[in-house]
């Protein structure tokens, strides 16, 4: 398990789709790109940056992937 910054979408209130960053203010400029440009219209989407522990695996091409939202 590791502990890292984590950009989650929530739809409706429920964790839809996650991505893993290094540091925040990469999270927070991807957030902000989202926002201005997709769901501009929708109230019941949100994304939020957070620190979260997760559960990580290596995919077929070698990266890293969230498996599990730990917390």
């Amino acid at each position: 398990m590791t502990e890292t910054i984590t950009l989650i979408l929530y739809l409706a209130g429920d964790v839809a789709e996650h991505t893993a960053f290094e540091k925040l203010s990469k999270c927070l400029k991807a957030k902000r790109t989202i926002e201005r440009n997709l769901y501009q219209d929708t109230g019941n989407v949100r994304y939020s940056c957070e620190n979260k522990t997760v559960e990580i695996s290596k995919g077929p091409d070698g990266k890293n992937y969230i498996v599990k939202i730990v917390e």
